[in-house]
């Protein structure tokens, strides 16, 4: 057997669909999955998911020259649960802007660990804490 050069290769990489795409949707998606089935029927949650990532995938050249394409992946799924899941399920929580959103129905609904939290939604876990503080105040 010979192995093809080592440019060669590569190429081949560069044009395989998006490893490094699948890779991020994998790493995450039973987070990905369990907000989704949260706010939407068990049998659309991972339809939305794959649609959330096949729009990824038609800019993803794009998401990687990004400071976060986890934070692009994560805004992707957001945005498509939200658009699926329509305006009235998050009106409860409407009031809160959409970061503070996440960590409410992530780590207080969910119960997913603040450093998760960070990961899936490609927030610095400082930040995460922080919303965490604020909705605390508010809420009382």
């Amino acid at each position: 057997m010979t192995l093809a050069p080592r440019h060669h290769c590569q190429a081949r990489a560069r044009r395989s669909p998006a490893l490094d795409l699948i890779a991020l949707r994998d790493l995450h998606h039973d987070g990905y999955l369990r907000y989704a089935a949260l706010l939407l029927p068990s049998a659309v949650a991972p339809l939305t998911i794959h649609d959330a990532f096949e729009d990824l995938a038609r800019c993803w050249r794009e998401v990687l020259s990004t400071a976060s394409p986890t934070a692009c992946a994560w805004q992707a799924v957001r945005q498509r649960v939200c658009t699926v899941a329509g305006p009235r399920l998050l009106g409860p929580v409407s009031h809160l802007t959409a970061p503070e959103q996440d960590v409410l129905l992530l780590h207080l609904v969910l119960r997913l660990p603040q450093a998760e939290v960070a990961a899936l939604t490609g927030t610095d876990p400082a930040a995460v804490h922080v919303r965490l503080r604020s909705l605390a105040r508010r809420l009382g």
